[in-house]
């Protein structure tokens, strides 16, 4: 995985987040073990990407506009870089760590089918 990649997907699960507007505990361990199980490869350290993906994450949950054009942003880099599966399974796993809400079973349907397109 590359670093781009490592990037778009943390972006991924923290917009994840902000949609469904519910951090539970759980969530927020499993979150934390996905960013440890990705790694880190920059000269940049990781909090300071985290807390500014934090930020865009928040900002592209503010309308629909700004949040389909984060996802196609990312989901073209996550797909160019063949890492569909991963991605799936960290968000699959991230949300449904107390149960899948309406709006994350909403929203993971909507990155499957960006990613896999019939």
């Amino acid at each position: 995985m590359t670093q781009d990649s490592r990037e778009v997907l943390i972006e991924l699960l923290f917009l994840a987040l902000y949609l469904d507007d519910h951090l539970s505990v759980g969530e927020d361990e499993v979150l934390n073990r996905a960013l440890e199980s990705l790694g880190w490869e920059s000269a940049h350290a990781r909090e300071v990407f985290i807390f500014k993906a934090f930020t865009s994450a928040r900002e592209a949950a503010t309308c629909e506009a700004k949040t389909a054009e984060f996802l196609e942003a990312r989901l073209s880099m996550i797909q160019k870089d063949g890492l569909q599966a991963p991605a799936l399974t960290w968000l699959y796993k991230v949300l449904g760590a107390d149960g899948f809400t309406q709006t994350e079973k909403q929203f993971l349907s909507r990155i499957e089918s960006r990613l896999y397109p019939s």
